[in-house]
């Protein structure tokens, strides 16, 4: 029983690995169809590639390039553009035949690398037999673009040098003594165009190339000569000489009629510009055309130089003339308030302290004013005399004008720093007969209530404020009043002034209010022990101590604490019957309290 159970299984097994062979057999011979059409079509694609090469007519070519009869340079290259063809049919080609056989023999066989490798091998062949098919086209190419264009360029320069000639001929007046030169300059060209055309006719289109570079270099500065020198031959020839003789004839007008130049060098500018005329003119004898342009610049910025040297004079001329007259007026007008000034000066001196160097300024504005009278005289002089230089006396009044308008405000800047000393001295002595006034009514206040005394703070105060009221009279007496001092002092005590008028107020107020209180109080003495014992403290605090604060301070809460609102109600009636009766205001404790 057991025997068949094994033999059963044993079969079993070899039935699965006998599918497994053959779909291992079945998958190879598969992959084998598969990678033989694969290979057939490698090779189809590189024979393909390879008939491509055969498309490009490099033999039809080669005929028409024999055809140009080629010579010297350009025959030697078309030899080897030749020879390279050569080893393109009799070696590439072979070698790319019989790379595609082998690609097709390798796709017989297994091994896939080797028949990549080959396949790849074949495929670069060709492109670099494709690179040098299209080099070799290109030579051609380009021989035959030469040639063709040389003889264009035959023709053409032809006509070029037929019209430059007749330009010459016709416009040989316009170059003046250019004219030598351009026609050596055309004639030298043409025997290199005569070259040109030979190796073009002869077939050597490379080294007529070389030749055409420099021929048509040649062509274009000539034809930039022709073009240039004309223009700068009149400047010199015309122009030029026309400005000189027209500055020449204004400058001697100007000078006929007593204009000065600065620095007069016209005679000598003049010659050096002629000169330099006939310089320019031989250069352009030989054809330095870049160095007459350069000079011909420089004779220009020095002919505009001497033009605006006579406009400045025949402009500057009658300003200075219209403004002399008025210059004179200002400088007296500024003398006279200056010499004013001076007069005020002096007479305030003597009674006001001058400490902003009044009188220095002063004297420094009369130096000034000198100097500007002197260099008004010497202008003038100079003017009658024949002698003025009108710009530069032009550019000098304006600068004075410009002194004498800053002078003038500078003067009516001290004169109104000084107007107002006598008008500030009085009001200071009037702010001190209200200071004085002030504190004698506070004293009579004072006294009017019947103090039995005032404390030493407030007597301290009092007797501050009157030593600065004192101080004040003083310095108001003296010679020489300082009147910053004086104002500063004025505003000085009005600020102790408010500070004492305010305390006055409150010391009064505290002093009626505590001495009603106690009255007020007295009532409760007998019955309330506590009221007894603040009413003596408070009475000590006023008669004793003239703490008059403090001494309301103590029997207020007292009465507060036996009856609330009994000091409000004081305070109150206290407030509003100062106020009918018209006394001081009441002070911002007053008021605060009030609320």
């Amino acid at each position: 029983m057991t025997f068949n159970i094994y033999t059963s299984e044993g079969w079993d097994r070899m039935f699965i690995l006998l599918v497994i062979i053959i779909v291992v057999v079945g998958a190879g011979y598969l992959g084998f169809a598969f990678y033989q059409r694969r290979t057939i079509k490698m090779a189809t694609s590189v024979y393909e590639s390879k008939k491509e090469l055969n498309k490009i007519p490099l033999d039809d070519e080669f005929a028409l390039a024999k055809k140009m009869n080629l010579t010297g340079e350009s025959k030697k290259k078309y030899g080897q553009l030749h020879d390279k063809y050569q080893h393109y049919q009799n070696q590439m080609l072979p070698d790319i035949e019989q790379q595609i056989k082998t690609v097709k023999a390798d796709g017989k066989g297994i091994n896939f690398i080797k028949t990549r490798n080959d396949w790849q091998k074949a495929n670069q062949t060709i492109k670099t037999a494709d690179t040098t098919l299209k080099e070799i086209q290109a030579g051609l190419a380009q021989l035959y673009d030469l040639n063709k264009q040389h003889q264009h360029a035959v023709s053409e320069l032809e006509k070029k040098y037929q019209h430059l000639r007749e330009d010459i001929l016709n416009e040989n007046a316009s170059f003046g003594p250019s004219i030598d030169g351009l026609e050596k300059m055309l004639a030298d060209i043409e025997g290199t165009f005569d070259k040109f055309t030979k190796l073009t006719k002869s077939g050597d289109p490379s080294s007529a190339d070389e030749v055409l570079t420099d021929l048509n270099a040649a062509t274009d500065k000539l034809e930039d000569y022709m073009k240039r020198i004309p223009k700068l031959f009149a400047s010199l020839n015309k122009e030029f000489k026309a400005q000189l003789d027209e500055i020449q004839t204004g400058y001697t007008e100007l000078r006929s009629k007593g204009y000065q130049f600065p620095n007069d060098h016209f005679d000598v500018e003049l010659a050096q510009l002629q000169d330099q005329i006939d310089n320019n003119l031989d250069l352009l004898t030989k054809l330095k055309v870049e160095d007459v342009t350069a000079a011909n610049a420089k004779m220009a910025a020095a002919i505009d130089r001497l033009y605006a040297a006579l406009d400045d004079e025949f402009k500057a001329r009658p300003q200075v003339e219209k403004r002399t007259g008025m210059l004179g007026e200002y400088i007296k007008h500024v003398r006279r308030q200056n010499d004013d000034l001076a007069k005020r000066l002096q007479v305030l001196n003597e009674s006001y302290v001058l400490n902003h160097q009044e009188i220095e300024d002063n004297h420094q504005y009369d130096r000034q004013i000198t100097g500007l009278e002197r260099e008004y005289r010497r202008q003038v002089d100079d003017m009658n005399a024949g002698e003025a230089v009108y710009s530069q006396i032009n550019a000098t009044q304006k600068k004075m004008m410009t002194d004498l308008k800053e002078l003038e405000n500078a003067q009516k800047a001290l004169f109104s720093s000084i107007i107002d000393l006598p008008e500030k001295e009085q009001a200071a002595r009037e702010a001190l007969r209200k200071f004085d006034l002030a504190m004698r009514n506070k004293k009579r206040r004072i006294d009017n209530q019947n103090l039995p005394g005032l404390p030493d703070s407030y007597q301290n105060s009092f007797a501050s404020v009157i030593r600065e009221i004192n101080q004040l009279d003083e310095d108001l007496n003296k010679a020489h009043v300082n009147i910053d001092d004086v104002s500063k002092q004025v505003i000085i005590i009005q600020a102790d002034m408010d500070t004492l008028e305010e305390r006055t107020g409150q010391m009064l107020d505290n002093a009626n209010l505590a001495e009603q209180t106690i009255q007020y109080a007295n009532r409760y003495i007998g019955s309330n022990p506590e009221i007894a014992s603040a009413s003596v403290k408070a009475q000590n605090y006023f008669e004793k101590q003239y703490d008059y604060a403090k001494s309301l301070k103590t029997i207020s809460e007292a009465l507060e604490n036996q009856s609330t609102g009994a000091f409000s109600k004081i305070k109150k009636d206290y407030l509003a019957a100062k106020k009918s009766r018209g006394n001081v205001k009441p002070t911002a404790e007053d008021a605060e309290n009030d609320d």
